[in-house]
Order: C-alpha cells, then sequence, then structure tokens
C-alpha cells in the first residue's frame, strides 16, 4: 500500500476526536468532518454519517478515513438510537469510503463489543488477560452496535480492496473528565473491571494504525497496562467476583500485580502501540 497522506476524521470535533486530531495533524493532511468545526486546525468538511451524501463529498480524494462518530454510551440514549447511528452511520461511512476508492478505515469500536463492560452476572472474563480472541456475548445496544460494526468492516475487506482496522478503546480518561471517572470508579461497592486508557494514548493508536502496512484487517483492545485501583488486580477481583478465572501467564501478575483485566499485547505487537499511563500517577497529578 502506498503511504497514507490525506485523512478525514468523522467526529474529529467530539472530546476524543480532539486529541486524534492533535495527534494526526503533524503526521498527516488531516479534514474533521463533522457537524461543526472543532478547536484544532485542520480542514473541515460538514458532514453527517447519517447523510450518505455528505460522507461522499468528505470523502473524496482521500487516502484513508478514521470514524469516531457516533452516541456514545455515556449519553444514554434508546436502544434503537445506537443501532440506528452507530450501526447505520457506520455502513454509510464504510459504503462512501469504498466507493470513493479510500484505501484504510480505522474504525473506532469499544471494549464493550465483548460484553464484559456490561457487568452481567452471569458473563464475566473466561481467562485472564482478556485479549481479541476472548469471546464476544454482547447484549446491551450500543454494546451490540460496536460488535456489528467490526462484522460490516471485515465484510468490505472481503468485498472491496480498502483495509479496515477496529481500535476498541477502554474507559477513555482526560483530565477534564477525570474526577467524574475517579468518583465512579471509587464508589464504595463498586462492581467492575477498572479499566481505563488516557484519549492522548488512544489518539496515538489511531496514528499507528494508520501507519501499519500489509494488515488487511484486525480488531485491537487499546488498555492502559495497569487497572484503577490500588490494589494487586488479584486481589480485588476475587474479592469481588469469587474465584479467579484462569490465567493465560501467571507470570504477568506476579511482576506486576496492578495488571489490567485486558490486554494489548496485539496492540504492541502489530500496531508497535503501547500504553504511557500509570493509574496512581495520573490520580495525583489530574486532581
Amino acid at each position: 500500500m502506498a503511504e497514507i497522506k490525506k485523512v478525514v476524521v468523522t467526529g474529529g470535533s467530539g472530546r476524543v476526536g480532539t486529541y486524534v486530531l492533535r495527534e494526526l495533524a503533524p503526521h498527516f493532511d488531516v479534514t474533521n468532518a463533522d457537524l461543526v468545526a472543532g478547536r484544532v486546525d485542520t480542514g473541515y468538511a460538514q458532514a453527517d454519517v447519517m447523510e450518505l451524501d455528505s460522507l461522499r463529498s468528505a470523502f473524496k480524494g482521500m487516502d484513508a478515513v478514521v470514524h469516531l462518530a457516533a452516541i456514545d454510551f455515556d449519553w444514554k440514549a434508546a436502544p434503537e438510537k445506537y443501532i440506528d447511528v452507530n450501526v447505520r452511520g457506520t455502513w454509510h461511512v464504510l459504503q462512501a469510503a469504498a466507493e470513493a476508492g479510500v484505501r484504510k478505515v480505522v474504525l473506532c469500536s469499544s471494549v464493550s463489543a465483548c460484553g464484559l463492560s456490561e457487568m452481567r452476572a452471569q458473563w464475566r472474563p473466561q481467562r485472564l488477560q482478556v485479549d481479541e480472541q476472548h469471546e464476544c456475548q454482547p447484549v446491551q445496544a450500543y454494546s451490540v452496535s460496536k460488535l456489528v460494526m467490526e462484522q460490516m468492516g471485515l465484510s468490505f475487506v472481503h468485498g472491496s480492496a480498502m483495509d479496515v482496522i477496529c481500535l476498541r478503546p477502554l474507559a477513555v480518561v482526560m483530565p477534564e473528565s477525570f474526577a467524574e471517572y475517579v468518583k465512579f470508579v471509587e464508589t464504595p461497592g463498586r462492581h467492575w473491571l477498572f479499566y481505563y486508557v488516557t484519549a492522548a494514548d488512544v489518539a496515538r493508536g489511531f496514528r499507528a494504525a494508520l501507519e501499519l502496512r500489509g494488515l488487511r484487517y484486525g480488531v485491537f483492545f487499546l488498555s492502559a497496562a495497569d487497572t484503577s485501583r490500588a490494589e494487586p488486580t488479584l486481589e480485588w477481583y476475587r474479592s469481588l467476583f469469587g474465584e479467579v478465572p484462569p490465567l493465560e501467564n501467571p507470570r504477568l501478575f506476579q511482576r506486576f500485580p496492578r495488571a489490567s483485566i485486558f490486554s494489548s499485547a496485539k496492540a504492541r505487537d502489530l500496531l508497535g502501540w503501547e500504553p504511557s499511563s500509570d493509574y496512581l500517577a495520573l490520580r495525583r497529578q489530574w486532581l
């Protein structure tokens, strides 16, 4: 594949989109395709993922598309809205990209695609760490929309010359919203898996996916190396959920007791991406 030069980012005016634009702008000719212009000095095309013709116009002459525009889980939208915007909107992006001869699309999926974010009593990690080979059993509309996005991306790889990379960021934290995240994870009795990743690291993940050559399709978790708990991971897991599932690499939790429930080893090995954060340090720095 020839070098990627011209990149259009859907949803670049959003919170994560702003970080992605800042990361990409020094390295690519970047256009932000969104309902309104953002805060980063890039090209701008007014576009709506629900309006196919607006995407066709925005994607003309582009080498790659980064697709961030979606209804986020935190918006607490109606189930049908997640399916309509996240699924149909992604189909529009993929269709318009293929029609325009775009060579690569990088989709923003989510940890929710595997269903473990839903914290259902009957669906817990089957092994630790959770990687991309772990079974997916999403139930909620938002989670289902993300898994369907990934499958749609694969269908375009099968049916066109376009490459598709799907990134699954975990709970994305940034200085401006960090206090809210800390309040959530430190609520007494919180039943959760205490995962996170910084917005800056996520942005680097999108850049790495754009720069990667030779992979037609891939799905990657983007996770911090640690958790948002001070205690060793296996200790708090056992106290919250009882029996710890089988460990794929027991030495990992011996070497680094606070290791994340989710593995980013695939992103490290294929994308050259590694997280840079330490939660305890962030807590001291950002609060």
